[in-house]
């Protein structure tokens, strides 16, 4: 699925979680939930989803770079030690990034979103800054240099994410077997509490047992209940506000600061740091620093039912959009996805503004939301195309070879997936000929109608077909080329066109899969076939 972003999928099991949690605790009489925090929370995590569907692909990249290129050791992928060793060192430099994170102005800045939300439930999970892992990628870089295989890294950094998820809820107490071991949700509360006690605790991921190694660890006391939320409150809704809070004020102070190295060195000093004299400036403002009422008064905006519903309708839309726009981000070209990026952004700031009551982009919204509803159409009905190349040597003469293979009526001897054949010959055919076939699939039998466009004898043979029953076109070509007295190879490539999202999502997670393995079933048997047939006089 490497052609495909996987994160898109999981926002519906997201979603399916947040709600099972929310009825849970409702039958239990707790009410953890505010809808505007809800909606704040989900719009920060679109957000992460949108910059991580960009960025990723790029920064793992260089993961695979080091690790073909530098790697010191080898690791084998069927060895459960492989496995062993990198859940830990991947939850190692996990603790390590989020750790830094807390303790370095500028990383701050890039976490802190995270930590704004002033209700603690599962949609806090996916209340994360956008540019988190513009750095975090960084940290895992020494796996690739120690010879972790990138799929072990994929695997195992998936496993540490989605560990993360269910650790943000009040609907689990403390579990005694695993407390002080693995993250827990109690031991997450406490990451995520503003109280003195609690600030700076608890950074593992996985397993908290670094947090006892270097000191961070704290277990979750039942005289100080958890307050969530900063020590400097956000104080809006508005998801690129809470994106940006902790750099403006890195910026406005190193703006204001006259000493040149405090301009630098301000981003990188400890979290709360602030030059002397924007301090003496800004006296009663404590800015960025790690302290403050625990307790206080949420910020909790009135608004409208009607308000509330279209928003509810407007963050519809637009998780079905980032669903369809971070799977098939790979697919897309520059002016779709930015495209995709604008509405998104455009429609969270629009939910934001209506939550707070305010009427700012009543016009603008009245032009967005017909271009997302086009725009959900257009990513749903998105064509894509996958390609499967095989080859094979076989013991026989190229032209031969390749006169068997486009002889349509003998496809059901050697290809698994051919059940019949209607053709006008039996022989080999040509540029303008006709066949259909009924094929397997593995979702039961389909018609396919076929057309040769090309043929060059002993060179390549194209036809090119649809599926009468989903549309799904297809284009076929085999080519030959001569090794040596006797033996040729033989290339078969198989294209086929996705015509929606259903489609390129079963494809994705079923289809493409067994038809490699029919690919090469199909080849296997062809050389076979072949290989029977009398040498040529």
């Amino acid at each position: 699925m490497s052609e495909y972003n996987i994160n898109g999928l999981a926002i519906p099991l997201f979603m399916v979680l947040m709600l099972v949690e929310y009825l849970i605790l409702r039958l239990q009489g707790r009410s953890l939930h505010r809808f505007n925090d809800s909606v704040n929370s989900l719009s920060m995590g679109l957000l992460l989803l949108l910059s991580d569907a960009l960025l990723k692909a790029y920064t793992f990249a260089v993961f695979i770079w080091l690790w073909q290129n530098h790697r010191l050791f080898e690791f084998e992928l069927d060895n459960p030690i492989t496995w062993i060793v990198f859940f830990f060192g991947v939850d190692f430099c996990y603790y390590w990034f989020h750790r830094i994170a807390h303790e370095i102005n500028i990383l701050w800045g890039a976490h802190v979103g995270h930590h704004q939300g002033e209700e603690y439930n599962l949609t806090t999970a996916l209340r994360q800054s956008a540019f988190q892992y513009a750095f975090s990628w960084v940290f895992y870089l020494p796996l690739a240099l120690l010879g972790c295989p990138p799929v072990v890294f994929v695997v195992q950094f998936i496993v540490l994410k989605m560990y993360q998820f269910w650790l943000h809820t009040q609907a689990i107490n403390r579990i005694p077997l695993i407390e002080g071991i693995m993250s827990t949700p109690s031991s997450h509360r406490v990451h995520h509490a503003k109280n003195p006690v609690y600030i700076d605790r608890n950074y593992g991921g996985t397993l908290v047992i670094w947090d006892r190694l270097f000191g961070t660890w704290q277990p979750e006391l039942a005289a100080a209940p958890c307050h969530y939320g900063t020590t400097r409150p956000l104080d809006t809704l508005n998801p690129i506000k809470a994106n940006l809070q902790h750099w403006s004020m890195l910026a406005r102070d190193a703006h204001t600061t006259a000493r040149w190295q405090d301009k630098l060195l301000l981003w990188f000093r400890p979290t709360g740091w602030r030059p002397s004299d924007c301090l003496e400036k800004d006296a009663t403002d404590p800015g960025m620093q790690k302290n403050g009422t625990a307790d206080r008064p949420k910020y909790n905006p009135q608004t409208t039912r009607g308000k509330k519903l279209y928003v509810v309708f407007s963050m519809a839309v637009t998780f079905v959009v980032c669903t369809l726009f971070i799977f098939l981000s790979p697919q897309l070209s520059a002016w779709q996805l930015a495209t995709g990026v604008l509405l998104v952004i455009s429609g969270l700031v629009v939910a934001s503004d209506l939550l707070e009551s305010h009427h700012r982009y009543r016009w603008g919204e009245a032009l967005r939301m017909p271009l997302m509803l086009w725009f959900t159409v257009h990513l749903w009905t998105f064509p894509v195309t996958t390609q499967i190349v095989d080859s094979i040597t076989i013991e026989h003469p190229a032209s031969q070879s390749l006169d068997y293979a486009r002889s349509v009526s003998r496809w059901p001897e050697w290809h698994p997936q051919s059940a019949e054949i209607t053709a006008n010959s039996v022989g080999p055919l040509q540029a303008g000929d006709h066949f259909s076939e009924v094929i397997d699939t593995p979702i039961g039998r389909s018609r396919m109608s076929w057309e040769v466009t090309e043929s060059a004898e002993g060179d390549y043979w194209r036809v090119r077909g649809i599926n009468l029953d989903n549309d799904v076109e297809i284009e076929l070509t085999y080519r030959v080329k001569t090794l040596g007295e006797g033996s040729s190879e033989f290339e078969r490539t198989l294209q086929y066109t996705m015509p929606n999202f259903p489609l390129v999502l079963a494809n994705a997670v079923h289809f493409k899969g067994a038809i490699e393995q029919k690919s090469e079933q199909a080849l296997e048997r062809l050389k076979a076939a072949i290989e029977r047939l009398p040498p040529p006089q």
